[in-house]
């Protein structure tokens, strides 16, 4: 049996190397017969292919004629009975819309008119019924027009800017604008007696008169009109002058001087010139002083009293007491060193302390830790440090030799390394 072997895309029958030759002569023939027949085929397919140049009339494609015979020529764009072009910004051009388009209006935005914010253009037929409203009050000319208030409209008409003015604001009103006060409107109003026209004469005369005397002389008003009044009452204010009325009262008159019984005269100042309370008083304790009862704490008013030594004790005890206070920043410490540190108290401090501050531990001392130091030198020898002080400055001298700590472990006392600590100095005043 022989083995069969074809080709891979036609199928056409080759020979095998195990075949014997007159199977194989058979299968040759076979595919040869089979290739004649494909090769017949492409020849006639040949044959029958458009040229690679060729034409065609309209009428070879379908429906090509009717397509062309409802087109509109180039000749017909933006022309009448045409169609519309589009400009650079692909939008038909306001030229080819109708007009009617531009009859309405079509709102741009807020517009600053006082920066003239965005800039309006010059108006034309494509701004149209274009409007801006006015979001900042301003003065810009457009179209002639300066006063623009908030809420207003600039409206192109197409050839000019017309304002469509929304606001109700009052321009003015008797010559004042803004917030008007009634004061103010009083004022520019200027309304005189004479203005009252529903008034009588006597009546304007009344309300004009300079002062209640006057009124009274033009109404003839006497004592005896005031019927509702004792006769005490009237003779009261019918005496000629106040000590007549204090005497009909029964009142003891002011006197200037510590006279018994008296009221106590002011000045034209409102002071009494007379002695306003005892100089003496039997006070337990001692001496007496005074003081205002809102200094004592113990009151509301501040009626001059008299207090006891202790009460004025406890009121000074406060402005006894140190009230300025110096720290100097953390200061470099050199053998035989000198220091001067205006301390700005004003006066000279009382007491001063300094301490060191550690910087590197040393000597059982952590960072930060602060030893005091007293402010004086190891007699005989040549440490510690020296503080002299004035109104103005502390002046410090450290020792030549250095400065001493007690070990805060073992208490002895060890030389500082000046590297390791700071030096800080507070005065009180």
């Amino acid at each position: 049996m022989p083995v069969e072997n074809t080709t891979p895309n036609r199928g056409y029958q080759l020979p095998f190397g195990s075949n014997n030759l007159e199977d194989d002569v058979l299968r040759l023939i076979a595919a040869l017969s089979a290739i004649d027949v494909d090769v017949a085929g492409l020849l006639v397919s040949v044959a029958q292919r458009a040229l690679l140049v060729h034409g065609h009339v309209i009428a070879d494609t379908t429906g090509l004629q009717a397509a062309l015979d409802s087109k509109q020529d180039e000749s017909e764009k933006g022309n009448a009975n045409g169609y519309a072009s589009l400009g650079a910004d692909g939008k038909v051009p306001a030229a080819q819309l109708p007009s009617a388009l531009f009859g309405s209006l079509n709102y741009q935005g807020d517009w600053n008119a006082n920066t003239n914010t965005p800039t309006i253009p010059a108006a034309a037929a494509g701004n149209k019924g274009w409007y801006y409203m006015v979001s900042v009050a301003g003065a810009t000319s457009v179209g002639g027009i300066t006063d623009w208030k908030v809420g207003d409209w600039a409206v192109s008409d197409g050839t000019k800017w017309v304002k469509i003015d929304n606001t109700d604001a009052v321009a003015s009103v008797a010559g004042l604008t803004g917030a008007i006060t009634g004061a103010a409107l009083k004022t520019a109003l200027a309304i005189a007696v004479a203005d009252i026209t529903d008034a009588s004469a006597n009546g304007r005369s009344l309300i004009s008169a300079a002062n209640y005397a006057a009124m009274k002389t033009l109404l003839g008003i006497t004592a005896a009109d005031i019927t509702n009044a004792s006769a005490n009452g009237r003779s009261l204010i019918t005496a000629a002058d106040y000590p007549a009325m204090r005497t009909l009262l029964g009142l003891a008159a002011a006197a200037a001087t510590a006279t018994a019984n008296t009221l106590a005269q002011r000045d034209a100042s409102g002071d009494i010139v007379s002695r306003l309370f005892r100089s003496e008083y039997a006070v337990t304790g001692g001496t007496a002083y005074f003081c205002g009862q809102n200094a004592l704490g113990s009151g509301a008013d501040n009626y001059i009293r008299p207090m006891t030594p202790a009460q004025a004790a406890a009121l000074l005890a406060s402005s006894l007491k140190l009230q300025l206070f110096y720290e100097s920043a953390q200061q470099t410490i050199t053998n035989a060193g000198q220091l001067i540190l205006a301390h700005g108290l004003g006066i000279k401090p009382k007491i001063v302390t300094a301490v060191l501050v550690c910087q590197t531990a040393e000597l059982g001392y952590s960072v930060g830790d602060e030893a005091f130091i007293a402010v004086a030198n190891m007699f005989g020898t040549p440490k510690g440090l020296s503080c002299v002080p004035d109104a103005t400055n502390l002046t410090v001298r450290y020792g030549s030799g250095g400065l001493e700590l007690l070990n805060k472990t073992t208490g002895n006392s060890t030389a500082i390394t000046n590297a390791n600590w700071k030096f800080v100095i507070r005065a009180w005043a």
